[in-house]
């Protein structure tokens, strides 16, 4: 497993050429970034989330139009109904206390949606999108739909896109017929996706996203483990880690890290969206937290290869992810697909 990178080093201003009023100018600076960036960040957590289930309705996946979604669908895992521990006393406080809810039986994805999945529900949308272009290249003048495919990279976010294909670790292009991934990537899991983005993909394949307690129980069982694989620490076999951001694994390629029920890449990897707003426990999903149209930041689930990847973030009771705002698109963060039983 990677180590946590050393903190930044201080670079100190040179003695001379720098005036004491430079010197104040450029600590107000420093002190007003973290409200700007806050108040960017609070704009976008507060945009409804668009239904583009309704709004912008895909043909249905059959397995001639769409095989790696279809074949994703047939392969999801039985979870069964049953009383599941959920979070922790003994870590952060977001994660206290520990309680235990019941679920219903529901089926979770054995594995991350990938590139290449995501790539066919791009294709049976019927955008007005014109390419070619590579993954992470959208043009400003790729057609009449770009704007449900690219992010406002700086100022305020007032628009909410399916993903987005302008950031540069988007790894799903076009040839100018069609969304193809980027070669090599086509089993990595897809990330850039938005909040409501990855709820849509989930709808059109017959699904939904999972809520934060149905993760944690696929993650964990009902034996209250640290990690899907058990209690030992996170290592290069069970976890995937990588702080390049152009560095994703191929799915599944870590069996040993295997959940109870054997989802695979529940730690590590990229994070995952659930269904759930950012409420404090205990988890109850009848007080709003499950409202699919209600603004507000939601749960990331599982670490991350990059960001969130020492031993306790890759924790399975982990729901603190770094940046999450539903609105954008993440490199870190990608999409597990549930469905009920």
């Amino acid at each position: 497993m990677t180590a946590s990178p050393a903190p930044f080093a201080a670079h100190p201003l040179p003695r001379r050429g720098i005036t004491r009023r430079t010197m104040r100018l450029l600590a107000g600076a420093a002190l007003a970034m973290p409200l700007s960036f806050a108040a960017l960040s609070n704009a976008s957590a507060q945009l409804v989330p668009p239904d583009f289930s309704t709004l912008r309705p895909a043909k249905a996946p059959t397995a001639a139009n769409a095989p790696v979604s279809v074949k994703a669908q047939a392969d999801m895992i039985a979870i069964p109904a049953g009383t599941y521990p959920i979070g922790r006393d003994d870590a952060a406080a977001d994660q206290k206390p520990a309680h235990a809810v019941a679920l219903k039986a529901f089926r979770v994805d054995r594995t991350e949606v990938t590139n290449a999945a995501f790539a066919e529900y791009l294709n049976l949308l019927g955008l007005r999108v014109s390419g070619p272009f590579a993954g992470g290249k959208l043009a400003e003048n790729a057609g009449e739909d770009a704007t449900l495919l690219r992010e406002q990279r700086w100022g305020v976010h007032n628009q909410y896109p399916i993903i987005a294909l302008n950031d540069e670790n988007a790894r799903i292009g076009h040839d100018g017929n069609r969304f193809v991934s980027a070669a090599g990537f086509e089993d990595h899991p897809v990330a850039e996706t938005t909040w409501a983005g990855a709820r849509a993909y989930c709808n059109w394949r017959g699904a939904r996203l999972p809520t934060e307690a149905e993760w944690e129980a696929a993650a964990r069982g009902t034996d209250g483990r640290r990690y899907p694989w058990g209690n030992e620490l996170p290592d290069a076999t069970r976890a995937y880690v990588n702080r390049n951001p152009d560095a994703t694994a191929p799915i599944g390629s870590l069996p040993a890290g295997a959940s109870p029920f054997g989802a695979l890449d529940m730690a590590g990897s990229v994070a995952e969206w659930t269904s759930t707003l950012k409420r404090p426990y205990p988890y109850n999903a009848a007080d709003g937290r499950e409202a699919p149209d209600t603004p507000g930041e939601r749960v990331t689930r599982g670490g991350d290869y990059q960001y969130d990847n020492n031993a306790e973030k890759l924790s399975a009771s982990h729901r603190n992810g770094f940046s999450n705002k539903p609105s954008q698109g993440h490199r870190q963060i990608g999409i597990r697909c549930a469905a009920d039983a």
